[in-house]
């Protein structure tokens, strides 16, 4: 992987990890509620966007919209949901199977063949996440965390189905994702959450923070960029290097918010980054 690409990969995590602790902030201390926040997101997103809504239609339309549905409303709905019921650490532990997951629908889409030596750093990367976010008796099996896994299993299929859509502008990816989310966050709000006058009342300043954010500096940057590298670079070389979110976010967490540096957080670093700079590093075969 070219250095360049890399580094932009490294953004991406940093602004997701950022996206994290935002949203815990504004979902939690203020009670900001998440459909609105996602359909504000969507809007914002859609007010810098719209005009790439008016290009020429690729030409594998169809598969870009099921990318959209994918990793909008579907990865999403599960999420919020999910979020609901389950414990953060088991939502931290359940969101990395997003890499077994693309690896799975990787090979049998999309023929793609990792190395030995990749797997083994994948695996290694996997194990650290787990140890970094795991806390005794934190995590209890819930119908939560299902659905957490769902949204995950949702986002990593339109992780392998970006590979088909051929080479697409990723403003116009980013664009389309904002269409398909904004109407089903709204109903969603609609059904579930108070009504939009109560809530700007009272939280509008939380809620506006969080969705310039997740609007500018996620779905923006860190998604189109993210849909620019699985055009370019297998879905086994880009996926696992989300790996390195986590760990952003426990760096923020110490810096920023107090959080505790704990044993495992350390022994969880100390495998990951080896691992992430193997898989970014090692020569992949054609097949891969």
């Amino acid at each position: 992987m070219a250095s360049r690409d890399f580094l932009v990969l490294m953004l991406c995590n940093l602004l997701w990890a950022g996206n994290l602790a935002v949203s815990a902030w504004a979902l939690g201390r203020y009670d900001v509620p998440p459909f609105m926040l996602a359909a504000l997101r969507a809007i914002i997103v859609l007010l810098i966007m719209t005009p790439f809504l008016f290009r020429p239609k690729p030409k594998f339309f169809v598969r870009l919209i099921l990318v959209c549905i994918c990793v909008g409303p579907l990865h999403l709905g599960f999420l919020y949901t999910g979020l609901q019921t389950a414990s953060a650490t088991g939502s931290g532990i359940v969101s990395q199977m997003l890499i077994p997951f693309a690896a799975i629908l990787s090979i049998i889409f999309l023929r793609e063949r990792p190395g030995w030596v990749t797997i083994v750093a994948i695996i290694g990367a996997f194990l650290g996440s787990v140890i970094m976010i795991y806390e005794p008796g934190q995590v209890q099996i819930d119908t939560g965390l299902i659905y957490v896994g769902g949204a995950y299993l949702a986002l990593a299929a339109g992780s392998v189905l970006i590979r088909t859509v051929g080479d697409i502008d990723w403003r116009i990816y980013v664009a389309w994702v904002a269409v398909i989310v904004l109407p089903v966050m709204v109903i969603m709000s609609a059904i579930f959450e108070p009504s939009p006058s109560a809530v700007w009342a009272d939280r509008k300043g939380p809620l506006i923070v969080a969705a310039l954010y997740a609007s500018l500096c996620v779905s923006i940057v860190a998604h189109g960029q993210y849909f620019s590298l699985l055009q370019r670079y297998a879905v086994n070389r880009i996926v696992p290097l989300t790996i390195m979110t986590p760990l952003f976010a426990a760096i923020l967490g110490i810096s920023f918010l107090g959080d505790e540096v704990s044993p495992g957080l350390i022994f969880g670093a100390l495998l990951i980054l080896p691992c992430v700079y193997i898989i970014a590093s090692h020569k992949h075969s054609p097949m891969e």
